[in-house]
């Protein structure tokens, strides 16, 4: 349990004095309450999902479910493919440039 305060102070700060530490699970039913104390912070999953947290215990709640703030982004499949096939292009339009160039001189 120590190691889990140590991992949510990192990610939501230091706990309130007047704030408890309670295991909310997976009820549906809990509505979190707004901290007007505490500034929001945006967190992360290991699917790249974000959430908005408004006060501590909300923090603290999904810090212990697995997310952080630190992005995982990473380059996409499809973006990296684009990268390729961009760089490719360009490459071959300036070796085709610069043969064309080249014979027109030899000429």
């Amino acid at each position: 349990m120590e190691e889990k305060i140590k991992v949510i102070e990192e990610n939501c700060g230091t706990k309130p004095i007047d704030e408890e530490f309670i295991e909310i699970g997976n009820d549906p039913n809990f509505v979190f309450q707004n901290d007007p104390n505490f500034e929001s912070l945006r967190l992360f999953d290991v699917d790249n999902n974000i959430v908005n947290v408004n006060s501590w215990i909300e923090c603290a709640h999904y810090v212990s479910g697995g997310w952080g703030r630190n992005s995982t982004t990473t380059l996409s499949g499809d973006l990296i493919y684009l990268f390729i096939v961009v760089g490719i292009t360009i490459t071959y339009s300036v070796i085709r440039l610069y043969l064309k160039k080249l014979s027109k001189y030899e000429n």
